[in-house]
């Protein structure tokens, strides 16, 4: 049985050691690192915590005790190709056809797929630079364009995860105004892009927009700038409950012991700004003009709950970045219902979420025997998956 595996996630990886195991002809189609998004988190998370056969465990562990020796297998028995799947469809069949006296899992699935031939072509101009010495430029610059390849087989599960598109930060995951103007600049960082290219260095004033668990890893990441000034402010903007839970237990845990920090580091500094202000209050008038008066502490994390971002814009003699945010006066949890405020700050990170790739086997019928989507939001979850692709498997031959 030959058998395709879409993705480079932790969830391909397993299904495709799993069906190996079992004895089928595995071929898993990988476009980017084997390891997906969890191995951007393990890069900056090593020690977030995970799910996995009921125990919880770091991703550290994770990847080296279950992941870096099931990708060891595999690639020493060459299951892996390295391509982007751009459609899975049936050979010949369509949406509506049927095979007399026969199920559709009679004709193929013919998956296409595109590689970049460049590496190849570099090392063959290595071994053989007197060949391409004939070629004209503009034949050895065709050479390096993509080249689209087919194969065939009896199943194909498509596992590449829930997506990589970020989601905008305007209502009901829509633009906000000016935001698709903005996006590509400087200013604005989108999901990865808040742990790999944001600089926090000469960064006074952050906004973060979203919730769910990528919003809840970027409130981390700021943990340890917020705390090392005082004139550092995080404004948290959400349309939720900021007491939400990510759903993750590690992660909420983390997140709740920041919060806890910051509120009690910010109380301390009320109850020493209180102390010091009935001090320099009781000064003799002389004394007093010659002391500054105590300065009021300000939050270091401000945030704004039941509100959603209208607009953000730049402005022509000011740096930074501003954001105009709405509450509507239907969410009774806002902090202030029916109120506009805008907010400037050095940078705004959007952690709203991704948008859920289209499927590379869209062209076929909804539910197409032998065409599987893994699809989990957890490990755990997506072995249990496994096990009900394997049996569903093994029911279609039981009955051929």
């Amino acid at each position: 049985m030959k058998m395709a595996i879409v993705g480079s996630g932790p969830q391909a990886i397993l299904a495709a050691h799993h069906f190996d195991k079992m004895g089928a002809e595995v071929s898993l189609f990988q476009r980017s690192p084997l390891g997906g998004n969890l191995r951007s988190l393990l890069e900056t998370h090593p020690q977030f915590k995970i799910e996995y056969e009921q125990t919880e465990i770091t991703l550290k562990e994770f990847f080296e005790k279950v992941i870096v020796p099931a990708v060891s297998e595999l690639e020493e028995f060459n299951l892996t190709k390295h391509g982007d799947v751009l459609r899975v469809h049936k050979r010949f069949l369509t949406k509506t056809e049927a095979v007399p006296n026969r199920t559709r899992l009679h004709d193929l699935f013919r998956v296409v797929f595109s590689r970049n031939p460049q590496e190849t072509i570099v090392k063959q101009m290595e071994e053989s630079p007197e060949l391409f010495a004939h070629l004209g430029e503009e034949v050895i610059q065709s050479l390096h364009k993509p080249v689209e390849s087919f194969d065939d087989f009896d199943i194909v599960i498509e596992a590449r995860g829930l997506g990589k598109t970020p989601n905008p930060m305007g209502a009901g995951n829509s633009l906000a105004l000016n935001e698709n103007n903005l996006k590509d600049s400087s200013l604005l960082y989108y999901e990865k892009d808040i742990f790999t290219k944001l600089d926090l260095e000469n960064k006074k004033t952050i906004i973060l927009v979203g919730s769910g668990p990528s919003c809840m890893l970027a409130l981390l990441k700021f943990n340890d700038w917020l705390l090392a000034s005082p004139g550092h402010e995080l404004h948290w903007v959400t349309n939720e409950k900021a007491s939400k839970l990510s759903g993750v237990k590690w992660l909420d845990q983390q997140v709740a012991a920041f919060r806890t920090e910051i509120e009690e580091r910010f109380d301390k500094a009320k109850l020493t700004y209180e102390t010091k202000i009935r001090e320099w209050r009781d000064l003799e008038d002389y004394v007093k003009v010659k002391v500054p008066k105590p300065i009021e502490p300000t939050p270091l994390l401000v945030v704004h709950e039941g509100y959603d971002v209208t607009s953000v814009d730049r402005l022509l003699d000011r740096e930074g970045v501003f954001t105009t945010i709405e509450s509507p006066d239907f969410r009774e949890f806002a902090t202030k219902p029916s109120d506009m405020m805008t907010l400037a700050a050095d940078a705004l990170c959007i952690a709203c979420g991704v948008s859920a790739d289209s499927l590379a086997g869209d062209s076929m019928q909804a539910a197409e025997p032998g065409f599987y989507v893994l699809n989990s939001l957890t490990i755990d979850a997506a072995l249990e998956e496994i096990k009900t692709i394997e049996q569903d498997i093994l029911n279609y031959f039981k009955k051929a």
